[in-house]
């Protein structure tokens, strides 16, 4: 079960099309019905056209490894935000801190497509940049991110498979429990059902492994609750991993 987490793809393709090239979409790496659920949003990185899913503001505790993207006060009706990294590369992470673009006044907005055309008008003058102290949550897709099945209190759940990320220790996460050597149709078991669309509920999941010991018949576990109780019965062991994954419920 751990090794779904692992499967995030790294290359990107670059396409021509209207004088801005684009990136897998959307609907290549996650089902047309998961993806209809939550809206795709558009940005650009290098001068290609990217998209991404933005599930909001984190909280988060210094310290963390973020990635920055530009967004614009002032643009230009086609300028999209913009990122300098994507799933694949070393400095990438889907924890963006929030860095304002404003131009400044005299000066003609025109849409910024990349990083180095953010920079660069900001040496000469032309827009100033403000970073805040904001973190959104905004995974880059089209780099194999799949939509899974969990399972919460009994009930089925989904959530975007959307790879570990590396946060520093004492930030809100939310356990999540892989079964390691569960019956079939054993999906990974969340802590707590989460209220989804809130600005408070943290998408990342702190994983622990669960086995079940040898001579003990495995049965299917559907909640946290009936993980807790084999775990007293002496039925299973738990242990705790560093594993840390980004994976907002849908």
């Amino acid at each position: 079960m751990i090794r779904t987490f692992l499967s995030v793809v790294a290359g990107v393709v670059v396409l021509a099309a209207a004088g801005v090239a684009t990136l897998p979409s959307a609907a290549a790496a996650i089902d047309r019905g998961a993806a209809a659920k939550q809206p795709v949003t558009l940005g650009y990185y290098e001068d290609a056209a990217v998209r991404y899913y933005d599930f909001g503001p984190i909280k988060l505790k210094p310290g963390n490894k973020l990635a920055p993207i530009w967004t614009f006060t002032n643009g230009t009706a086609r300028q999209r935000n913009v990122i300098d990294t994507v799933p694949g590369q070393n400095d990438y992470s889907p924890l963006w801190q929030v860095n304002k673009v404003t131009w400044a006044a005299g000066k003609t907005p025109r849409t910024l497509t990349s990083a180095a055309a953010v920079r660069k008008a900001a040496t000469a003058g032309e827009v100033t940049i403000a970073a805040t102290a904001t973190v959104v949550n905004c995974p880059v897709l089209g780099f194999g991110q799949k939509r899974v099945a969990g399972l919460s209190g009994g009930h089925v759940i989904h959530y975007y498979d959307l790879g570990p990320v590396k946060v520093a220790p004492g930030n809100d996460v939310v356990p999540l429990y892989a079964v390691t050597n569960g019956v079939s149709g054993q999906h990974n078991v969340t802590g707590d059902t989460i209220a989804r669309g809130q600005t408070a509920y943290p998408p990342l999941w702190a994983i622990t492994k669960v086995a079940w010991k040898a001579g003990v018949t495995p049965r299917l576990l559907t909640s946290y609750r009936a993980i807790v109780q084999a775990a007293r019965a002496g039925q299973v062991t738990l242990t705790k991993t560093t594993l840390v994954v980004n994976c907002p419920l849908v």
